[in-house]
């Protein structure tokens, strides 16, 4: 998992996060890394954060509060927090807030509620603002003030208290008697482990106990035994005193160990030891000379001259200080200081003013000393150790160069390389937006699957228009279904083309779309033939057609292969559950039928008129129910010769026992005449449903469920 550890991070190192998160990727940022290093790109705190929410996205926050070190004057904890809160808001993150004593239930002064308490208290309401709205898993875990016993930390409270003890004298700002709860950061590693271990998504504070019930004096006191004649000043304040609870005990099994005033001795040892590894500042003040400008290195240069032709001039009659060559000192300081070009520079001038002195202390004139070859020796010391001295340095300076040239390098490269980090999160980001949220993407597909899991063809027929009309964004879907195995009649339809969708075609119309398709069923009318729609897609059963359905329409640019596929793929789910849908017809055919007919029980015509019914208040489909008016036959008989009377994708249903319904399927009132007319031939009359009628009729079928008498 990606961790981020923000916020007062003196107390983490690599221990910490070894025992705390095993196993896992570890980002670690202070709140001060931005002001660490000058060199950094990140001026500010919002500038790193918006840096790290670019390059990493984290599973797991841990932020730790300013107010986990005693006695701290840093501010901005809570705009800090505020910060993390709305980089994790949105996403499914685990945040645990480690915040100190000052939060707590009774954390108070005489006064009432002391200052830090107040911004503690706004700091747990701010998490359980951003767990009820912004849905970041978050935990508050209250814990006594931290101290550190690791030798790669540096202790933000006791290394300046040691410093301060030091000097003979500390203060304290707490009373004597005043509570002063400890824990050392070791522990909490543990205790943060088996909190994720076993992490819920349900807010909550969790509080960790003062074991040891130190106060602020018995703190002193061990002070004053580490540092003899130590003066310690107490304050006046009433400390933090932490609610007793043993969740940490019971629910995680964790319990504090480590006491600190057992631990204090070892930690001062270590802080007097690491005192005398401190910079030299004499190397510093090199480093600060060296860094200068040209007018003030060839300044220097030219006022070292002139003090070292001085102390020559002074120091030339001393028996003792004559043995120093203070020109040659002068040399070398300057090529060590400055390099090969100042050095040289300062071989020149110590070589002038040693001419200086031959000529005016000892009396030589040009011709002696420059024809007796011995006086050159000093000169040319002078230029050999200026030149050495200044190689030395510029060979040093050069590498130094390349060292920061190279890593300039792997800052960009960093740089490069977290740009593309970004890029990629930025892509996975987006596919799953569009996996879970787009019209067609496979997310939409699985809610397809979902919403045709039904087993009446009626209702896949429904939701077949709605789905395809949504994802293909087209407005021209039409079902037919093939019946006799001469026409394929209309059953559902876009509402847009429902009241002009031809309602039949015959087969040898349609011979080209059922056999163009191939061995994918699917056919695309790419000769643009008059009267065929542009898409179809062949459903078969037993080898024959069975089902087809076809978009009438379609854009420019929904003629790709990309459109194609969908197509493709959306009539393949309906084909699988239509195929569900007519086996379990063909299985439940004895169940839903009266005995040796094809008339559908109470139950069964039910389920086909609310079918229908939904395919008309979607505009997708038309219906006329036909009550049979009773004469002369009696009602077995009638129920027997009915299958010969109407179509074979009309449904005829008993109710109560002796009323026989007629469910013709994608007629209209117009067509009552030619209806009648042809159920006449048969000596059977009917009368029409109303829309009032169908309702009380399907909640009377409702209601009764199969509550039809035997048929005599």
């Amino acid at each position: 998992m990606e961790v981020l550890v923000v916020g007062n991070t003196a107390y983490v190192d690599d221990d910490f996060c070894a025992k705390a998160f095993p196993g896992d990727h570890v980002k670690v940022v202070a709140a001060q890394e931005a002001r660490r290093d000058e060199s950094s790109p990140h001026a500010s705190w919002k500038e790193l954060l918006q840096h790290l929410e670019q390059a990493y996205e984290f599973d797991r926050v841990v932020y730790l509060s300013n107010f986990l070190t005693p006695h701290t004057g840093t501010v901005g904890d809570i705009e800090l927090l505020r910060s993390v809160f709305r980089t994790c808001a949105g996403r499914r993150v685990q945040l645990l807030y480690v915040a100190g004593p000052a939060g707590a239930e009774g954390a108070a002064d005489a006064a009432g509620r002391t200052g830090k308490g107040i911004i503690a208290h706004a700091a747990n309401d701010l998490c359980r603002y951003y767990a009820a709205r912004e849905g970041v898993q978050t935990k508050i875990l209250r814990v006594p003030f931290l101290y550190t016993a690791s030798a790669a930390l540096e202790d933000p409270f006791l290394v300046p208290l040691f410093d301060a003890c030091s000097t003979g004298s500390a203060a304290l700002q707490g009373a004597q008697d005043a509570a002063f709860p400890l824990l050392c950061a070791e522990e909490l590693s543990v205790l943060v482990r088996r909190i994720f271990d076993s992490w819920n998504g349900n807010f909550e504070t969790l509080d960790v106990a003062d074991t040891f019930h130190h106060t602020v004096g018995e703190v002193g006191d061990a002070l004053k035994a580490l540092f003899p004649g130590l003066s310690v000043a107490y304050g006046d304040s009433a400390g933090y005193a932490l609610p007793a609870s043993d969740v940490a005990r019971v629910r995680y099994g964790w319990f504090q160990r480590y006491d600190l005033l057992r631990d204090l001795s070892t930690i001062q040892a270590r802080w007097d030891t690491g005192r005398a590894k401190k910079v030299n500042p004499l190397r510093a003040a090199i480093d600060r000379i060296q860094l200068r400008t040209l007018p003030i290195k060839c300044l220097e240069t030219g006022v070292a001259w002139v003090l070292f032709e001085v102390l020559e001039r002074l120091f030339s009659q001393s028996a003792q200080l004559n043995v120093l060559d203070y020109r040659l000192l002068y040399v070398v300081l300057i090529g060590t200081l400055y390099g090969l070009d100042f050095g040289l520079v300062a071989a020149l001038l110590a070589s002038v003013g040693l001419a200086v002195s031959y000529f005016t202390q000892y009396g030589y004139t040009f011709q002696g000393l420059f024809y007796e070859s011995s006086n050159w020796l000093p000169f040319i010391a002078y230029f050999v150790v200026g030149a050495v001295c200044g190689y030395v340095q510029l060979r040093n300076s050069e590498a130094i160069k390349v060292e920061r040239d190279q890593n300039e390098l792997v800052r960009n490269r960093n740089t490069f390389l977290t740009q593309l980090y970004h890029d990629a999160i930025e892509d996975k980001r987006t596919y799953k937006r569009q996996i879970v949220g787009r019209h067609d993407s496979f997310g939409k597909i699985f809610a397809v699957t979902q919403e045709l899991d039904v087993l009446n063809p009626r209702d896949i027929y429904r939701k077949c228009c709605e789905l395809m009309g949504e994802i293909l964004e087209n407005d021209s879907v039409a079902i037919y279904h093939v019946s006799g195995g001469a026409f394929a009649r209309l059953v559902a339809a876009s509402p847009v083309i429902a009241e002009d969708a031809t309602r039949s075609f015959s087969l040898e119309q349609l011979a080209p779309l059922l056999g163009g398709g191939g061995r994918s069923n699917l056919w695309v009318n790419r000769e643009l033939t008059p009267g065929l729609p542009m898409f179809g897609y062949t459903i078969e059963r037993d080898g024959a057609p069975a089902v087809l359905i076809s978009v009438r329409r379609a854009a420019q640019n929904q003629m790709t292969l990309y459109y194609q596929n969908l197509f493709r793929i959306l009539c393949g789910l309906v084909e699988s559950a239509l195929g569900r849908a007519f086996d379990y017809e063909a299985v439940a055919q004895d169940k839903r039928c009266v005995d040796g007919t094809c008339v559908l029980k109470q139950a069964a015509f039910g389920q086909e008129l609310a079918a229908e019914q939904a395919l008309a208040d979607g505009k997708m489909g038309s219906f006329l129910l036909l009550r049979v008016v009773p004469g002369m036959e009696p009602v077995g008989e009638l129920v027997g010769a009915i299958g010969s009377a109407i179509r074979e994708n009309d449904a005829a249903g008993l109710v109560d026992g002796d009323v026989l319904y007629l469910l013709m399927r994608q007629a209209k009132v117009c067509d009552l005449p030619i209806i009648r007319e042809r159920l006449s031939a048969k000596q059977i009359a009917v009368e029409p449903v109303d829309g009032e009628d169908i309702v009380a009729l399907l909640q009377h079928i409702a209601d009764t469920g199969d509550g039809e008498e035997d048929v005599a």
